[in-house]
């Protein structure tokens, strides 16, 4: 099958996609081209969305996006610009899936889940280079992404360094480190009242959860809030000692010591790129419900613990100290890993269920 994949700006949502793309055609299952638009296209894409187009005119749309209204000024838009994305496309599958919100734009049914969205790659992905779309900050970016020497080396996030076997310690730690959001934006008017509200309960949750696993499970936990002048001036009391745990080559090798990871609601409602590392890395989870679903029905219970608030994420925990259920829920995490999240697996599965492959 000849495919034509087409993307406007590439932002670091798009490259577990444009990954499986890659890999399908070095594995000889598609003919792949890639089609860059420029920034006077009369049809350029939305951020974190790129199009694949197949020989007999089948397309399809990829929406990372953390929401439905993360690109607009009002929930109010978010009819009016998915019901002209669905009329363009077949099939739109998307990362952060809702039912609720799918039953108020027409041809709904179009409308599919993917596998949970994060910063993965392979090496020689077309994502790398920098694009006619790319903000120019963001060409610089990929420049030094580029290079090895750096925090930010694409290499720290090839497949290979997330995806392993299921590893039990007798003794197992937690882990949770995030980052907070400044409820002011970064410029005025920015943000909503609302995305102001949210980013204020976001912060508080994930300092108040920090505080008492800190409090309660002693030196089995580590964690923090990564500084920032916002954080340091509003959090002052759990921020990371240690800064390097935060740069990404860091993390990725220190977050394969820890058993059980926390993770907690990010912006716009959507699944955070943590919840799938941890996934990826055969870990078990406890997290804040899930407001959107991912493909293959992650359960409550089998692929992580939910919490409402910071009493019960430490009682979440306490649950997982149990080898015997925090063995199983890793064993889950592992085959869903496998079955699911694998850049290529991910990209076959949604061109199967569009009758491509």
């Amino acid at each position: 099958m000849k495919i034509t994949l087409r993307f406007s700006e590439v932002p670091l949502h798009l490259y577990q996609i444009i990954a499986g793309f890659t890999q399908l055609k070095r594995q000889g299952e598609i003919q792949l081209r890639t089609e860059k638009l420029s920034k006077s296209s009369s049809d350029i894409l939305p951020y974190n969305m790129l199009e694949a187009v197949t020989q007999d005119g089948k397309r399809l749309i990829y929406d990372m996006n953390d929401g439905y209204a993360n690109l607009l000024k009002s929930e109010e838009e978010i009819a009016p610009f998915y019901d002209k994305l669905l009329k363009r496309c077949d099939f739109l599958f998307k990362r952060s899936y809702s039912e609720a919100e799918n039953a108020l734009l027409c041809d709904s049914h179009k409308i599919k889940k993917t596998a949970p969205n994060f910063f993965v790659t392979v090496k020689g992905n077309p994502a790398h280079i920098p694009v006619p779309c790319d903000p120019d900050r963001e060409k610089i970016k990929k420049i030094i992404r580029m290079m090895p020497g750096t925090e930010y080396y694409n290499g720290h996030c090839l497949e290979q360094n997330f995806f392993t076997d299921v590893t039990l310690s007798e003794k197992p730690k937690v882990l949770f480190m995030a980052r907070l959001w400044d409820p002011s934006g970064d410029f005025s008017g920015q943000l909503t009242d609302s995305m102001k509200q949210e980013r204020f309960e976001i912060n508080e949750m994930r300092a108040a959860c920090i505080r008492q696993l800190r409090k309660e499970t002693g030196d089995s936990f580590f964690g923090g809030i990564t500084p920032s002048e916002f954080s340091l001036r509003e959090y002052p009391d759990i921020i990371l000692e240690n800064t390097n745990t935060g740069k990404k080559n860091e993390y990725l090798r220190f977050m394969k010591e820890f058993d059980i990871h926390i993770s907690t609601m990010g912006l716009h409602r959507s699944t955070g790129w943590k919840f799938a590392e941890y996934l990826a890395s055969a870990k078990a989870v406890v997290c804040e419900p899930l407001y959107y679903e991912s493909a293959g029905n992650l359960r409550d219970g089998e692929n992580y613990l939910s919490f409402t608030d910071a009493e019960s994420c430490v009682e979440k925990v306490r649950e997982l100290l149990d080898n015997d259920r925090r063995y199983r829920m890793m064993q889950n995490n592992k085959s869903y890993a496998d079955s699911y999240m694998h850049c290529d697996t991910l990209v076959r599965n949604t061109l199967k269920e569009a009758g491509i492959l």
